[in-house]
């Protein structure tokens, strides 16, 4: 409903205009009225109306001072002045201000609705605009997210020279000016493995996500990237003495909206070491991936580098066999790191594994053995449910063998053990994913020229979550949907300028642009060249 407001002095006409229009049936409501400009303008502050309807001639305060302050304070409300006057003067006046329509009375029920109508049109187009820019610019945030991401791993690779690495920020417009830095890593998965947690969407972990990234953009001392697939990475940008505690407020921020997710999720926050020169920052990356390692056994828990230097991690080294902690051997822990974690962090999340069991406790060989064993159920189990039969995981477990160090065999046979359970959920997703990325290709292929087409639609016709698909597909095609997208309709543009005579503006119509000049700047910005530019050099080439 578009909001009105009117303001008239004369009670009789006032009330003549309320019960003239059927404002309901015309989109309208009348949501507020006043005999003056005076007893108005609080009311209109507090309504902000869409449409201000107001005589010229008023007491206190008269309609072209009230239409002076509304249209200074809500450039967005429509002014319409109705007057008895038919002075060129107040007309001129009104056009300076910027009113919509001046209507002289008595005006008609036939005129007003027309006015209102018209009214109706522009904000149905303005919206329109709004919106169709809106998604553009969304799309060029997604659009540039692959970039980013490439741009993080050369920022912390530490294989880049300074000048490279300022010159891609640059050309990304990221400012990197500071004086220390420090890294955040971010995982928020499901307990669930993670071909299965696709289907279990849900819309408060999009709205946690959601205010995560709003913080972020808010606060230029912090920058996110997209990390591996499915993880985050926040730059932390200050000076030597607020760097630590920017960190943490960020990193505690980002822990209590986590909170408000449901139980199904599970989080984990590493923060690294603090640097003071931007060549340092692979040293704060390390630090922070160090500790990140760590998420499959404690999750839930913001962690910093402090808490691997001081050797805290070690606490449970000492314990005897009767003081084993039962979580410490809780199978969830073996199935959350077999359904999310990656290949190249098994050694660490055994190592880690086995320190919260105790390393003296697993001097029993009785005891070692049934880790092991319970290491290998728990996989069994896990491959089970995926389709695979207990036989693709028949190995030597070497629980009968004297080991000169048998802690550490211990170890390498719980590493083969899960390698093996991770390297077959790999292959089971990636058939799986094949599917999904199959199946929104095809969609893709054939809804391209809708203007409308998006990553949501796209991740619909999957049938997985769009932040589930916006990484998937990333991961799988090395590009992003809307660089997909944008290259499969610069292709179709490129052969209806090469073998047509169609105009740009129908050109972009043709493969989903409603913009004919955003049609132009994105064609220039993926092909070095305007779309006339493309026309004239392949017909000189002919």
């Amino acid at each position: 409903m578009v909001k009105v407001f009117l303001v008239e002095d004369e009670i009789v006409i006032r009330e003549n205009i309320c019960q003239m229009v059927p404002w309901a049936e015309y989109g309208f409501e009348l949501c507020g009225e006043a005999g003056d400009g005076e007893m108005a303008l609080p009311m209109i502050r507090q309504k902000n109306p869409d449409v201000l309807i107001t005589d010229i001639r008023m007491p206190f305060m008269d309609g072209l001072e009230l239409s002076k302050i509304v249209r200074k304070e809500l450039p967005e409300t429509k002014i319409v002045i109705i007057s008895g006057y038919d002075d060129f003067n107040y007309a001129r006046t009104a056009i300076t201000i910027g009113v919509e329509q001046y209507l002289l009375k008595p005006v008609s029920r036939q005129d007003f609705v027309e006015v209102l109508e018209k009214l109706r049109g522009r904000f149905e187009e303005e919206n329109a605009q709004r919106d169709y820019y809106e998604k553009f610019e969304k799309d060029m945030q997604q659009y540039e997210q692959y970039s980013r991401r490439d741009f993080f791993e050369k920022l912390v690779s530490g294989q880049y020279s300074l000048d490279e690495i300022y010159d891609h920020a640059r050309m990304l417009q990221i400012d990197l000016t500071a004086s220390a830095y420090n890294i955040i890593l971010i995982s928020m998965n499901r307990k669930e493995p993670r071909e299965l947690w696709a289907d279990t969407y849900s819309q408060k972990d999009a709205d946690v996500w959601e205010k995560v990234e709003l913080f972020i953009q808010d606060r230029e001392e912090y920058l996110m990237f997209r990390h591996q697939a499915f993880s985050y990475a926040v730059l932390v940008k200050g000076n030597g003495e607020n760097i630590e505690e920017l960190t943490n407020a960020c990193a505690l921020y980002i822990k209590s909206l986590f909170g408000e997710s449901d139980s199904r999720l599970l989080w984990f926050l590493a923060s690294g070491k603090p640097v003071e020169r931007l060549s340092l920052l692979p040293e704060s990356y390390e630090s922070a991936m160090k500790v990140f390692t760590l998420r499959h056994t404690r999750p839930d828990h913001y962690m910093n580098y402090h808490q691997t230097d001081t050797g805290e991690m070690e606490e449970n080294d000492n314990v005897n066999l009767q003081d084993v902690d039962a979580e410490a051997m809780n199978t969830e822990v073996i199935h959350t790191f077999l359904g999310n974690g990656l290949l190249e962090e098994t050694r660490s999340f055994v190592e880690d594994y086995f320190s919260m069991i105790g390393i003296s406790a697993l001097e029993s060989r009785m005891f070692r053995q049934y880790v092991i064993l319970n290491i290998h159920f728990c996989t069994v189990s896990f491959i089970q449910k995926m389709g695979y039969g207990k036989e693709v995981l028949q190995m030597d477990l070497g629980l009968e063998g004297n080991w000169e160090h048998p802690v550490e065999a211990a170890k390498d046979t719980a590493e083969a053990v899960l390698r093996k359970g991770i390297e077959l959920r790999d292959e089971s997703s990636r058939s799986r994913y094949r599917t999904v990325i199959g199946t929104a290709l095809n969609f893709i292929n054939e809804n391209y020229m809708d203007a409308d087409m998006s990553l949501n639609q796209a991740a619909c016709a999957a049938n997985v979550s769009a932040n589930h698909f916006s990484a998937l597909f990333s991961q799988e095609m090395n590009q992003t949907f809307i660089e997909y997208l944008t290259e499969l309709r610069m292709k179709k543009a490129k052969e209806l300028l090469r073998c047509t005579d169609m105009r740009s503006g129908q050109i972009a119509l043709e493969i989903g642009y409603k913009d004919s000049h955003y049609f132009s700047f994105l064609f220039k910005k993926t092909q070095g060249c305007t779309p006339s530019d493309y026309r004239r050099q392949r017909e000189e080439g002919k």
